[in-house]
């Protein structure tokens, strides 16, 4: 049965009492018909008057009966609709009265129109009171701007209800918390709009709310409290639901990250995956928790962190199982494991390695050495009279002083030397791959000189030191890591035996030699502030018109002890000690002066060519140095000729190349020197730029005699041409080494068979004097 909004019931009968116009029409409608219809029928069934006006009056009587019965009928209908419309109003009096939860209705403006007994009884207000103010009076300021704004919504129509959680004031004063739920009636039948507002007490509920969620603060609190012990929960799949505090610190990830990601994803290593998922399984199968263990888990960031992880399975009634990680962090445990260890093996003052490390990684060194046939040096330093520190001034003084003197050792040594403190004031450094065995000396004299000045302590106090060094070398001397200390130790006490602050070999034919080169260094350092290089100049002739066309400028050493000095004593010790760069680019400059003034002296346009060495080209910026120098000496381009070895140009390939373009480009004639001697690559010829090969002396010695010498001297001429280079002999000294070279289309050539290299002056004579001849 449904029920009209003002309660009556809805059928046929029931239009009428709702619409009493369509039922008196209806009335009107029949009456006419009756009469109409009636008096028609008796006129044509009924022809004696008399008989008519009696059918007449028995049709009246008809009529007052048929209309007294649905007057009736009307009657009875309204008296059910009523009774039915008083059990409904009955009803809802009752539902509103005896609910259990407040209930109102209320104006669109807020005022309380109607209020039920459980609402009074719930605000300590009573109706009167209530119909006296508003809603907003005695709800909390807090809530009254979002039950406003949703009130808004309803009244504009968008939306049709809502709900929410407010304080109203009690009559006492206190606040209590409700659930409100409100909707707007907007029924004509009932006059103005309202809203029905259901408001349940949920004060207990909430104090209870509040209560656990105290509870759980505080639980959540004692587990954050331990920065160290992490937290995890996870159900049967592996999905994060629980995450603390320390799992954020631990592991990187944030509540937020966490929750919801899948263990594997998260702190597993890809390793560990497989052996993980099938323990979840065991434990969520079994109910068993699997045995505590330390594992490695991942971080956020990749890196690897060190745990010790318990695990507890968790099942809830009517809930799937759950599992539980306890991870404790072990980081500072294994740190403090690691500096264990690490001391074991260190100096505690110094934080160097110590003698047993020493001896560990010397051994590795030489098996690797083995296998590579490589030069080790092991040098000994000790600083000499350093107990004469400790007793006079005590051994913090002492302490210090150690401690600076090895932050000056590291910053002298190379990333690559090994420094270790063997005890007191006794340090062990390992030089791998040396090339000679003079170097070992060279760094040894470096330390020297670094431990030899004097030191200011912090409490300005000035202590000069000196120290001396023994040095043994594997393969030379021993073949283990004790015995080479034990040589280095020996090599020591003969340094000091020498008188203190120097070095010394494990043998004295090494110390001796060592000494020597060293002494050569230091008088090649002082040679080139001196001024004592010179250039020598070595005519180049063609070999078809017999004129000189150009020169090798070759660098001499005039040493005011030794006199002359031939590059291949010197060079070696340049290249090994940087000085080659500077050297070379003075080389470069001083050439293409000599050349611009040998123009002035109507020489004519004659090239000259310089050697480059490999260490020059790994420097950068060589090419805009030589670019410079041209322009300001104003020397031209394709007068310079640069040569370099093949061995250099194959070491430095991919660099090379570039190199040689960029030196082309700026109009350099490019030569391969000592061409024959190296690899002799046709494919890696056609790669670059060149413009002249020159044959090694060694292939033109024992020309034309030498049948194998003489065919490959054809090969490379042909290969040259080839391939639009020129071809340049070296080393000629006979004429049946001109001719023949000559003969076999050879391009130019030098040697001491035109003439010997001469200084710049005497160069320019003998051009001169070439030039009167051809003349005459």
């Amino acid at each position: 049965m449904q029920w009209s909004t003002n309660g009556s019931q809805v059928n046929g009968t029931g239009q009428l009492s709702q619409r009493p116009w369509f039922g008196a029409l209806l009335y009107l409608a029949f009456g006419v018909f009756w009469i109409s219809s009636s008096d028609y029928l008796l006129g044509v069934i009924v022809s004696d008057p008399e008989l008519y006006s009696q059918y007449q009056t028995y049709k009246g009587w008809l009529y007052v009966g048929f209309t007294a019965l649905l007057a009736w009928l009307l009657l009875k209908q309204r008296q059910s609709a009523e009774n039915q419309s008083a059990q409904v109003r009955q009803l809802f009096e009752q539902t509103f009265e005896l609910a259990n939860v407040g209930i109102a209705h209320v104006s669109l403006s807020g005022q309380w129109l109607r209020t039920n007994d459980r609402l009074q009884q719930m605000l300590g207000y009573s109706q009167l009171e209530l119909q006296a103010m508003t809603f907003q009076q005695i709800s909390h300021p807090e809530d009254l701007s979002k039950d406003i704004t949703q009130l808004e919504q309803l009244k504009t129509g968008v939306r049709r209800e809502y709900s929410m959680e407010k304080r109203y004031r009690h009559k006492d004063g206190r606040y209590i918390w409700c659930r409100l739920g409100v909707r707007k009636v907007d029924n004509p039948a009932f006059g103005q709009p309202f809203y029905i507002s259901i408001i349940e007490d949920i004060d207990d509920l909430k104090s209870i709310e509040n209560e656990l969620r105290a509870a759980n603060l505080k639980f959540q609190a004692l587990l954050d409290s331990e920065a160290a012990i992490s937290i995890q929960g996870y159900e049967v799949d592996g999905t994060t639901i629980y995450w603390n505090r320390a799992s954020e610190r631990i592991y990187g990830y944030t509540p937020k990250e966490a929750l919801g990601k899948n263990l594997l994803d998260l702190i597993i290593p890809a390793t560990m995956a497989n052996d993980v998922k099938a323990a979840i399984d065991h434990m969520m199968t079994t109910g068993r928790p699997i045995p505590s263990a330390e594992l490695m888990l991942k971080r956020k960031d990749g890196s690897l962190v060190t745990v010790f992880s318990s695990h507890a399975f968790v099942q809830l009634p009517d809930k799937p199982p759950q599992m539980y990680c306890i991870d404790i962090d072990l980081t500072e445990q294994k740190k403090h494991e690691q500096q264990v260890a690490y001391l074991a093996h260190h100096d505690a003052l110094t934080d160097l390695p110590n003698r047993a490390s020493f001896v560990r990684q010397l051994t590795q060194t030489i098996e690797r050495a083995e296998r590579r046939t490589q030069l080790i040096a092991v040098i000994i330093l000790d600083v000499d009279h350093f107990k004469n520190i400790n007793d006079s001034y005590g051994h913090s003084i002492g302490d210090e002083l150690l401690q600076q003197l090895t932050q000056q050792l590291k910053a002298v040594l190379r990333p690559a030397d090994y420094l270790a403190r063997l005890g007191g004031d006794e340090y062990a450094v390992q030089i791998d791959d040396i090339a000679q065995p003079e170097d070992a000396a060279r760094v040894a004299n470096k330390l020297l000189q670094c431990i030899h000045r004097i030191w200011t302590l912090s409490n300005g106090m000035e202590v000069k030191l000196s120290a001396s060094a023994g040095i043994s070398l594997y393969p030379l001397h021993e073949q283990s890591a004790e015995a080479l200390l034990q040589g280095a130790d020996a090599a020591l006490y003969k340094a000091k035996s020498e008188g203190r602050n120097n070095s010394a070999y494990y043998t004295d034919g090494l110390t001796q030699s060592a000494r020597e080169r060293l002494m050569l260094e230091s008088r090649l350092r002082a040679a080139i502030l001196e001024q004592q290089l010179e250039l020598y100049y070595q005519p180049q002739v063609q070999l078809a018109t017999g004129q000189i066309v150009g020169a090798e400028a070759l660098i001499r050493w005039q040493d005011p002890v030794e006199g002359l000095i031939g590059p291949n004593r010197f060079i070696p010790i340049a290249e090994q000690t940087g000085l080659i760069h500077d050297i070379g680019l003075w080389v470069i400059q001083q050439s293409c002066r000599q050349g611009v003034l040998w123009q002035q002296l109507g020489l004519g346009n004659l090239r000259i060519a310089v050697n480059v060495s490999a260490h020059q080209f790994q420097r950068e910026g060589l090419a805009q140095h030589i670019a410079d120098t041209l322009l300001s000496t104003g020397f031209e381009a394709s007068l310079l000729e640069l040569e370099m070895t093949e061995s250099a140009l194959i070491t430095q390939h991919a660099d090379a190349i570039g190199l040689l373009q960029q030196l082309k480009q700026l109009g350099i004639r490019l030569a391969i020197d000592d061409f024959g001697t190296g690899y002799s690559s046709l494919a890696y010829l056609k790669a670059l730029p060149l413009d002249v090969l020159k044959i090694d002396k060694s292939f033109i010695d024992q020309l034309p005699e030498h049948q194998q010498d003489a065919e490959i001297c054809k090969a490379i001429i042909t290969l040259a041409h080839t391939l639009g280079f020129e071809v340049l002999a070296e080393g000629v000294e006979h004429q049946a080494q001109h001719d023949f070279l000559k003969q076999i289309g050879c391009d130019e050539f030098q040697g001491y068979l035109f003439s010997r290299p001469l200084p710049a002056d005497d160069f320019a004579a003998l051009v001169l004097q070439g030039l009167k001849q051809q003349e005459c």
